[in-house]
């Protein structure tokens, strides 16, 4: 409420004086936020266009690009780490310092680590396609820039993965060429000696001479060498093992080439476009180079003719100063 008082003039008083009649009581009610809103909505069908915002979105894609590029990156960097070790670990060729279970587990990991990567850069690709905002031809072309960066980096990394993988098959099949090599039982370098060796008179004798003490060591040795046979047997069939899952991780890292080599060919026109640009640039360049050449040769040749000029009219000038005046 809000008090008013009101002037009005009485009829037994003269004009020019006024008298305080009443104090009237009335109602009032704050109606800003009507006023803004009105506001708004005029603002709003100014033109008769909805009010949008075209550049909140292009900066919130902008910044998921962005968010994007830079965990890849990231990513990127621990993979490479993780490369890093293995072929430290891989080009080890002693037979006794082997660490197979170390080297599957990271050959995994970076193999699990690329299939992410490439998915992530698949992603990274399709969110610049599905931009809607206007963002102008430079962003464009940065982004593609950025993408085309990363696929590179991805494709050496996998390129270098694949050597490493190489270089443990080779070890691997090193490692099992020397152990089939130390791991053959002698053989006699001829039979028929060692036949006359187990059947002469004098082995004979003293066999005899110790039937009773001698211990057959034959029915002992069987059980260690069906031990060591089978210790050498796990030990092949976990070589074969890793062999096959080398070659089964060359061979996705050969389909995760091609699909490097789609996005990069899906990227050669933008390259295009921007070697194009650049050429143009250039061009213009020197266009713009040679007309300012121009432009200078001109501004001095005027500068001469106006030293000129200045020249004759001071001779002008001395000469009526001296004969006229």
């Amino acid at each position: 409420f809000a008090d008013m008082c009101v002037l009005v003039p009485m009829k037994d008083t003269p004009p020019w004086m006024l008298v305080t009649l009443s104090c009237v009581r009335m109602t009032c009610r704050d109606r800003t936020l009507e006023f803004q809103s009105a506001c708004k909505s005029l603002q709003g069908r100014q033109n008769g266009v909805q009010p949008s915002k075209p550049a909140s979105q292009s900066l919130r894609q902008r910044s998921d690009f962005t968010l994007m590029a830079k965990r890849i990156g990231k990513d990127l960097s621990n993979t490479f780490a993780k490369l890093e070790k293995l072929t430290i670990l891989a080009k080890k060729k002693s037979l006794f310092d082997d660490k197979a279970v170390e080297i599957e587990e990271l050959t995994y990991i970076i193999k699990q680590d690329i299939n992410s990567l490439n998915k992530q850069i698949a992603q990274l690709q399709d969110l610049i396609r599905s931009r809607s905002a206007p963002g102008g031809r430079h962003i464009q072309t940065h982004s593609n820039t950025i993408v085309v960066s990363l696929q590179s980096k991805l494709a050496s990394m996998s390129n270098d993965f694949k050597s490493v993988l190489e270089i443990r098959t080779e070890n691997l099949k090193q490692q099992r060429s020397r152990r089939e090599q130390f791991s053959q039982p002698p053989v006699s370098s001829s039979p028929m000696m060692a036949n006359n060796f187990s059947n002469s008179v004098l082995m004979q004798d003293e066999s005899r001479s110790m039937g009773d003490v001698a211990i057959n060591m034959d029915s002992q040795s069987n059980p260690l060498q069906l031990q060591l046979i089978d210790e050498q047997d796990s030990y092949i069939q976990s070589r074969a093992d890793t062999m096959q899952n080398i070659e089964s991780t060359i061979v996705e890292l050969g389909s995760i080439f091609q699909q490097l080599a789609h996005m990069v060919k899906e990227q050669e026109e933008t390259i295009q476009r921007i070697d194009a640009n650049v050429d143009d640039a250039q061009m213009n360049v020197e266009s713009a180079h040679t007309e300012i050449l121009k432009y200078f040769q001109s501004v001095s040749s005027n500068r001469w003719l106006m030293i000129k000029i200045f020249l004759v009219l001071a001779v002008f000038f001395i000469i009526f100063v001296v004969f006229f005046a």
